[in-house]
Formats: C-alpha cells, sequence, structure tokens
C-alpha cells in the first residue's frame, strides 16, 4: 500500500531487527529457523490481540447490511413420508434457511436434494401430488468476522411500514412466536435472534439470524455488529484500523517479543506502546465525535455555559478550553 499502514511483512522486518534475525526473511522465501517462526507467530498474535482488546475501537463496529429474501412457490409438491418432490420447481440453494408452508401448515426442511427435492424433520407428512406450496426463509447465515449486533436492525427508507427497527430478542422468543402462527401474514420482519451455528473446530463458531416472520419479499436490514478480528500472515497483510494506529500495533506486537523472547527487564517498547496507544485512543474519540455540541447553559446564575467541538477534542467553558478526550 502507498500509505503508511503497518503490515504483516512490516512487523516481520522490525522484529528481526529487535532480535537479530535474518532480515531477509519471507513466508515464501523463509530464512527463519522452524523455532523463529513458530516465535514470530506466538508473539504475532498475542500483539495484534493487546492492542484489539486495548479499546471499545470504532473500526471494529462496522455496518452489515442483510438482503432478506423473496417467498418463493414456483411448481407443485408432493409429499411422502417428509420427502418433498417438487414439480416445475428449482428450489432455493439456501432452502434449509427456509419453511416449507403447504396447506396451512409450516415444516422445517433439513436438506435440499437438488433443483427437486427436499427433505423435512416430520417424517409422517404426506401431501397429495400437485400441491401449492411456498417456502419462506427465516434464517441468514452471517459473516465469519460476526461477533455481535450492536443495538437493533433497521430498514431502508420506504421499506417499513411500521417506521421502526426490527427489535433483537432472544431464540426462545422466535421459537415461540412461530409456536403460535401468530401474524403469519406479516409483510415484513418485527423481530431477530442471533443463534450460534453448530460448532465446527475446522472453521470456529459460526452465526446466523432466525427472524420472525419469515420474509416475504427483498428488504434490506442494516445494523452494526462487532469484528472478531483475523490473524495477520502472507495472505492477511493489514490489520484492522489503518495507518493512523500503524505504530500502536507495531509496538504492541514488539512489546510481546520484548517480553517473551528478548530481555523481560526491560519495557522500552511497552512504555512506547503506552504512549502509540494514548493517541490511537484519542484519535478513535475524534473520529466518531460530533462537530459541535451547541450551546448548553447550567440553571442558576453562575453564567456558566458550554460551546464547542468535539471534533477538536475540546470544549469551551464560558471561553476556557478544556480537554474532554483525555
Amino acid at each position: 500500500m502507498a500509505d503508511l499502514s503497518i503490515g504483516y511483512n512490516d512487523i516481520q522486518n522490525n522484529i528481526a531487527l529487535m532480535l537479530g534475525w535474518n532480515r531477509g526473511h519471507t513466508d515464501a522465501v523463509p530464512r527463519w529457523s522452524p523455532d523463529q517462526q513458530a516465535d514470530f507467530a506466538l508473539v504475532l498474535s498475542s500483539g495484534l490481540r493487546k492492542f484489539y482488546a486495548a479499546y471499545d475501537w470504532s473500526f471494529m463496529k462496522p455496518r452489515y447490511t442483510i438482503t432478506t429474501s423473496d417467498v418463493y412457490s414456483t411448481g407443485t409438491v408432493t409429499v411422502s413420508s417428509g420427502t418433498v418432490l417438487g414439480d416445475g420447481t428449482d428450489f432455493p440453494d439456501a432452502s434449509t434457511d427456509y419453511w416449507l408452508n403447504v396447506n396451512g401448515q409450516r415444516y422445517e426442511v433439513t436438506t435440499r436434494g437438488g433443483d427437486t427435492g427436499l427433505t423435512l424433520t416430520d417424517t409422517t407428512l404426506n401431501i397429495a401430488t400437485a400441491t401449492a406450496y411456498s417456502l419462506t426463509r427465516y434464517k441468514y447465515t452471517l459473516p465469519a468476522s460476526f461477533g455481535g449486533f450492536i443495538g437493533p436492525l433497521t430498514y431502508a427508507p420506504n421499506q417499513s411500514d411500521y417506521y421502526r427497527p426490527v427489535e433483537m430478542v432472544d431464540d426462545f422468543a422466535i421459537r415461540a412466536l412461530y409456536m403460535t402462527n401468530v401474524l403469519d401474514n406479516a409483510s415484513e420482519i418485527v423481530k431477530a435472534a442471533v443463534v450460534p451455528q453448530a460448532f465446527t473446530a475446522t472453521v470456529g463458531q459460526r452465526w446466523e439470524l432466525h427472524t420472525w416472520p419469515s420474509s416475504t419479499s427483498k428488504m434490506q436490514l442494516t445494523g452494526n455488529y462487532r469484528v472478531v478480528p483475523n490473524n495477520l500472515d502472507a495472505g492477511n497483510l493489514y490489520p484492522l484500523g489503518g495507518a493512523q494506529h500503524g505504530n500502536t500495533i507495531l509496538y504492541a506486537v514488539l512489546s510481546e517479543a520484548e517480553t517473551r523472547l528478548w530481555d523481560n527487564t526491560t519495557a522500552a517498547n511497552h512504555t512506547r506502546y503506552q504512549e502509540c496507544l494514548a493517541m490511537s485512543v484519542r484519535y478513535d474519540k475524534m473520529q466518531g465525535a460530533p462537530e459541535t455540541l451547541g450551546t448548553v447553559r447550567f440553571p442558576g446564575d453562575s453564567g456558566l455555559s458550554v460551546e464547542g467541538s468535539l471534533s477538536q477534542g475540546t470544549t469551551l467553558y464560558s471561553g476556557h478550553e478544556s480537554s474532554i478526550l483525555s
């Protein structure tokens, strides 16, 4: 990158300079011993965790938009012992995220067997040939970096007839609502819950959003979520935060190397990390601050008023400057 962002290779070079390792090492052309490579991976991940956990960073709360799905009802179905055979169908790839609605009842889909085949949780169900049906979606897989929503989800302009955010509730509340069959004819999502997917050790924990009622049209739901950051490697070169926090990230890693691999009686890099961290926190506060507080006058005869710009890091108390970000 052309800017001053700190990257994976930069951190490698700084570690090599500090510890006296071969500075010509890269992952593609390794010139460190296996122990040195393992030690670098250890202090890199530890330093990144130190930086990410040091403050409630604004850049770790990105905006995310989910586009809901239309009802699918092309063709007809026949059901025999919970096995669905479609005629003229091209069932959605994510059919296991949908309810099968037929004859006024809904059924959970467990697998998709191609364009014309589904299996249901209810293996006792039998439905006559060429019966009308619909598939309505209620589950949406969230990003691998998802660590929890911050606040409610909102609709895009001119999409909601209720003019209110989607209420975040727990999984039990969603299941209880579906159990009652209330608001089956609703045209938009009212409530949603974040639900853990079954854990897979090779992938890690993943999450999905369950909505109520299920969606009937394409709409956009937008919210902010907390990021679970990735580690760095030759394929993922840059940490979160950008160039503004480059030195803080670098010294977070160097301070870990200082303690674990060099001389744990010194703290030069840790001290530098603390200095850079204070600047990073100040910058991050300024990033999210409004341009002005307006004017607030206090009650009584004090004559004290507050006015000023948060983005500049100060307020003015009757003309006297005072820091609000330190």
